[in-house]
């Protein structure tokens, strides 16, 4: 099998798993397999290609704007849920300790002798 059929199977396992449900953590470490493997691959790609090589081609640069869009809203979930964490975790401490934020400057203390 050339390097453009194991490439165009890689592209459609990531393009398959970005679009299916699961764990969100065990689908990024498959993902990142995934990319590590097709790696290499992409690199081995010459010319010149057969008919049945462009098509392949075409097919995974279409999937390709497809996956990059998935990855995108993935980071973008991962950097919500980062936020959401960090946001908490300030509730939390202003919850347990109200009064450590409070500004001291222009304060006045009358201390009468």
């Amino acid at each position: 099998m050339g390097a453009v059929h194991q490439c165009h199977d890689i592209t459609n396992q990531l393009k398959v798993l970005l679009d299916g449900e699961g764990e969100r953590d065990s689908k990024i470490e498959s993902i990142e397999n995934l990319l590590n493997q097709r790696e290499p691959l992409l690199s081995s790609i010459t010319p010149p290609y057969s008919l049945e090589e462009q098509s392949l081609g075409k097919e995974i640069v279409f999937w390709n704007k497809q996956i990059d869009q998935k990855l995108v809203e993935l980071k973008i979930d991962i950097k919500r849920d980062m936020n959401g964490v960090s946001k908490t975790k300030t509730t939390v401490q202003r919850y347990t300790n109200p009064y450590e934020s409070m500004q001291t400057d222009g304060m006045f203390y009358d201390k009468r002798n």
